[in-house]
């Protein structure tokens, strides 16, 4: 497939998935790769194939993710999703592993698809977006401990790492304690 042809695909994803016209998806790729330092191509490529349009693999079939599901720390593959000026507002949830599903007491359909502020409490939202925005943006990789749901015992005392793979974030995090 050509590059111009990767790149209009990928511009309509982006048209679908965030209701912007032709302009503005091409705004959100573009802003994109320059703010993660990796080629337009390689992004709408990227977009392309996580969709699952036009004959790409899918995301379920994509090797990280099949051996993502062997993991038994909770994962996520998060991409991110671009505001109309290019930042990255938040990061859409592209898999989630079976721990994380168990983690999270939602079913895949819930939890797929879905942004790290929508599934995740305030603080423990913005702190996940803002490792995964420095790791986009560095390709540094960032643990630390991850303020999650007090309330909940079972949650308390987790450490968050984060790793970016070409142009999505992994994330998995671990019990550090054993409260409750």
């Amino acid at each position: 497939m050509s590059r111009r042809a990767v790149i209009e695909q990928a511009k309509g994803v982006f048209m679908e998935r965030y209701g912007v016209d032709d302009e503005g998806a091409f705004a959100r790729l573009v802003s994109l790769s320059q703010s993660t330092n990796v080629k337009l191509v390689q992004i709408a490529a990227d977009v392309v194939a996580r969709s699952g349009i036009g004959g790409a693999e899918n995301g379920r079939a994509h090797w990280i993710d099949r051996a993502l599901d062997a993991f038994g720390d909770p994962a996520l593959v998060l991409s991110p999703v671009p505001t109309d000026r290019g930042a990255v507002a938040d990061f859409q949830v592209d898999h989630a592993n079976r721990s994380a599903l168990r983690w999270l007491g939602r079913p895949r359909d819930r939890v797929v698809r879905g942004t790290a502020s929508e599934l995740f409490p305030a603080a423990a939202g913005t702190l996940l977006v803002n490792a995964c925005r420095r790791t986009l943006a560095t390709g540094t990789a960032v643990a630390g401990p991850w303020l999650t749901a007090e309330d909940d015992p079972e949650k308390r005392g987790v450490r968050l790492h984060a790793a970016r793979i070409a142009t999505v974030v992994l994330v998995t995090w671990q019990r550090t304690t054993s409260e409750g």
